[in-house]
């Protein structure tokens, strides 16, 4: 295998046509498009039809923006999130076919949950790259099962634990609970049969998962334990996105988690929205983390390259203390992680901390 790149990015949300763009922001697609493979999580319906989903927020734009999307650079699109699916199948499978028309694979859904864990298989290079991709959020109804279309779903249950000696003496204090996570054991299984078939057919393999909350620093409690199974069924790199800030880096068996890259582009602020919903989205970070994977034949390097949202929430890189800001965010919640960071000019290398 020669020398390769592959870009990773977080949340692709466009309500807007996109370009021409200002040459900051270009920049920002420029090192996209450079890579030998660009990989993203697209996550807006391109749909004037279907019914909304009885659900928090329903996002959907017009289906011209899907003209504009080559631009960006990316050859692979994961459509497994929460909120591709906000207007129903129709509008999911046909957001689907508008970007496939438009030469992008799209991964993450299908017409049963088989066809939704289908991998995306690209020969570059000399070697075959695999992307796999799931969602641990599911709305109602919208994750494929061996008899429903939709996206490629790992359930996830979850339990409240009171602690009884501090709500005796707290009655009421919200932190005598805590919020205990774990996925589904039957999905577990499939998950990591998937990953290993998936393994078999490639020399590199990306799991896109969308997992985690939406926003803060904490992670949920089982995000580690699914990383690491991901990495031990075969995957060589775990591509987190959905929270709307970045997240740490980890590192399992030296091969290295994104646990959350945040946004790329982030339009749909520009919506109408209810007071709740509108709560949420000031309290999302304007921060954001391109990831480029330089592979030569071995275990990837990961460079980061630290973005920012500008007024029209398109993507710039970080500068001056922008920049320094990022750092010493991914500095601080990866360190507990094993990941060690090293700043060189504009980005910063992340490597299995020795």
């Amino acid at each position: 295998m020669s020398s390769l790149s592959i870009v990773l990015a977080g949340d692709i949300c466009p309500t807007r046509r996109l370009g021409p763009f200002a040459p900051e922001v270009e920049a920002v697609f420029a090192l996209i498009r450079a890579a030998d493979l660009a990989v993203g999580d697209f996550e807006m319906p391109l749909t004037t039809a279907g019914t909304p989903v009885q659900k928090l927020l329903n996002l959907r734009a017009n289906p011209e923006i899907a003209q504009d999307i080559p631009a960006l650079g990316f050859g692979i699109l994961t459509l497994a999130n929460n909120h591709a699916v906000d207007y129903g199948w129709t509008a999911l499978d046909g957001t689907a076919r508008l970007l496939q028309e438009r030469g992008l694979q799209t991964i993450g859904v299908g017409t049963d949950r088989a066809a939704a864990a289908l991998p995306a298989i690209r020969t570059v290079r000399g070697a075959r790259i695999g992307v796999v991709a799931f969602s641990c959020l599911t709305p109602t109804g919208m994750g494929a099962s061996d008899e429903r279309p939709g996206i490629s779903a790992i359930h996830i249950e979850t339990a409240y634990e009171i602690d009884p000696w501090y709500q005796m003496e707290e009655p009421g204090d919200p932190s005598v609970v805590t919020v205990r996570t774990r996925v589904r054991d039957a999905d577990r299984i499939w998950v990591e049969q998937t990953v290993r078939k998936a393994k078999a057919d490639c020399d590199v393999l990306i799991v896109s998962v969308h997992w985690g909350f939406g926003s803060g620093d904490e992670l949920a409690e089982y995000q580690e334990p699914l990383g690491r199974a991901f990495i031990e069924a075969g995957a060589d790199v775990v591509h987190g996105h959905h929270p709307h800030a970045i997240h740490p880096v980890g590192f399992h068996h030296g091969k290295p988690i994104l646990y959350g890259l945040s946004t790329l582009v982030g339009q749909q602020v520009f919506m109408p929205a209810s007071d709740q919903v509108q709560a949420l989205w000031a309290a999302m970070s304007a921060d954001g983390i391109v990831a480029e994977l330089r592979l030569d034949g071995g275990v990837p390097d990961v460079v980061l390259h630290p973005t920012m949202l500008n007024a029209d929430r398109l993507p710039v890189l970080a500068q001056g203390i922008d920049f320094d800001r990022i750092e010493e965010r991914i500095r601080h919640l990866s360190a507990p992680l094993g990941a060690a960071i090293v700043r060189n000019d504009h980005a910063l290398t992340v490597t299995p901390r020795s």
